[in-house]
């Protein structure tokens, strides 16, 4: 369960009454000089206190037992056992507010990763939605925002979107004016670096060296290739390296070298149009530097288009780069060499390490009227919220310490890679949907073209899509 911080207003109507003394309790008048005795003080007392009247309870709100299907690519089940005190505490609380408020919820496999825009479309256009809510993949978010199908979650008092358990950087991509189309909560980063500490050590590498540097700021593209070198080995001069340092995807590394040189394949201009970076200085330079490194044998590429991580449970590589969610996958069961986490190397014009946050959007067909919407809102707000005693600012860090091998990864790097102003949104993904953008680097990588003629090849395509986004953002505020 991933863990998030909420605020549910509740409006509650407090009557006040300031009770009065009675005119039977004033004084009776007398010549006489009245004694006070502690038994008239304590009457006088008791009889002038004012009653509070008990606060009155606001009327639960009654979903009339509506059954909200959240369709993805996959199946939420709730365990018969539960790992943990808080996965039992989680699947408690989510009981108690079905019941609570009258409503049932549950994620349903409905389709591939890649078919769920298209049956989106077609159940929303019918008046039919296949489910409540859909779980779009980060490629197709742009078509679904633009698509005129999904419902204004900014018209919704249901949603707060200034909660910090979504992300921010999605909600910012899926705005167009003041229209909101989508949320998530808080995202994992990509394009981070797993280090196996075994291979560190037996090259005479502190295991913790890589934490150092970050936290020093020393981590630079310069201290990367130092580190590279002393990481790839031929220990028997056979001619075959027995380890190398880098588990190399082309595509997956070229990016996260642009990013990490403040560069980036899309931007954003002062208007809010996307528009095409790729001969911005600074991914130029980024794209060269990563030429250069290829040029090494500092890395390692495996014959299996997706053998990447094996390479890495078997040591045939020391640093792998992928995205924080890969955590899970690296289990002492499939990887025994203990492993940490950091990020990627700041490039020389970048002012500090960076987080690309690719996030999948949580949507609602438009298709369903204000009250339903509201309703399926309310819900999936209350399913989002942390589990209350795990609720606190940090809680978040709870549920990883598990799936970690040491705390430094959650405390210094997630923990820094979640600070404001350090996630970045990769706007090249909005159009991945609909033309290969890995084709860009594929192609140098191969040795079939230039950094230069590939962005000529590449670019009039890449501008095209952007084309068509822009026209059916213009034409949606227009519509506002």
């Amino acid at each position: 369960m991933k863990l998030f911080k909420i605020a549910i207003a509740t409006c509650l109507t407090l009557g006040l009454f300031t009770g009065c003394g009675s005119e039977e309790s004033k004084p009776v008048e007398s010549k006489d000089i009245p004694v006070a005795t502690a038994e008239t003080v304590s009457e006088q007392t008791t009889s002038t206190t004012p009653e509070t009247p008990a606060e009155p309870e606001e009327p639960v709100r009654d979903l009339g037992g509506m059954e909200i299907i959240l369709g993805a690519w996959g199946d939420q089940l709730e365990p018969e056992e539960k790992k943990s005190a808080q996965e039992e505490a989680t699947w408690e609380y989510r009981h108690d507010i079905m019941e609570k408020y009258n409503f049932t919820f549950a994620q349903k496999s409905v389709g591939a990763w890649d078919e769920l825009l298209e049956l989106l479309s077609t159940s929303t256009m019918a008046g039919q939605p296949a489910a409540e809510l859909f779980r779009i993949h980060a490629n197709f978010i742009g078509a679904a925002r633009d698509s005129g199908l999904l419902y204004d979650l900014a018209t919704l008092d249901s949603f707060d979107l200034t909660d910090p358990k979504w992300s921010q950087p999605l909600i910012e991509t899926m705005t167009v004016g003041d229209s909101v189309y989508a949320v998530c909560t808080f995202g994992r980063p990509s394009k981070v670096i797993f280090f196996n500490k075994r291979l560190f050590e037996e090259s005479g590498l502190d295991p913790e060296l890589l934490y150092d540097l970050q936290a020093s700021g020393e981590w630079t593209w310069d201290t990367f290739l130092d580190v590279c070198e002393k990481l790839t080995h031929d220990r028997d001069n056979d001619g075959v390296y027995d380890t190398q340092a880098m588990i190399m995807n082309q595509s997956v590394f070229a990016g996260a070298a642009v990013f990490s040189n403040g560069g980036n394949y899309v931007d954003k201009d002062e208007t809010g149009k996307y528009v095409l970076n790729l001969e911005s200085p600074e991914t130029l330079e980024a794209l060269n530097w990563v030429v250069d490194f290829w040029a090494t044998d500092y890395d390692i590429r495996p014959s299996h288009w997706n053998g990447h991580k094996e390479m890495f449970y078997a040591g045939q590589g020391a640093m792998y780069l992928g995205g924080e969610w890969e955590c899970t996958t690296l289990t002492p069961e499939l990887m025994t060499d203990d492993w940490g986490m950091v990020a990627f190397p700041k490039g020389p014009s970048a002012d500090g390490y960076m987080a690309v946050f690719s996030d999948d959007a949580f949507v609602i067909p438009a298709s369903f009227t204000k009250e339903e919407a509201e309703n399926i809102a309310f819900a999936y707000d209350l399913w989002t919220t942390p589990t209350p005693g795990y609720d606190d600012p940090d809680a978040w860090k709870t549920s990883l310490y598990p799936l970690y091998r040491d705390e430094r990864a959650i405390e210094e790097t997630i923990t820094m890679l979640r600070e404001p102003g350090v996630g970045i949104s990769d706007y090249a993904s909005l159009i991945a949907g609909n033309i290969k953008t890995g084709t860009l680097i594929e192609d140098i990588y191969w040795g079939k073209v230039s950094i230069i003629e590939s962005i000529e090849g590449q670019k009039g395509i890449w501008q095209a899509e952007l084309d068509k986004m822009n026209a059916a953002m213009e034409a949606a505020v227009s519509a506002q």
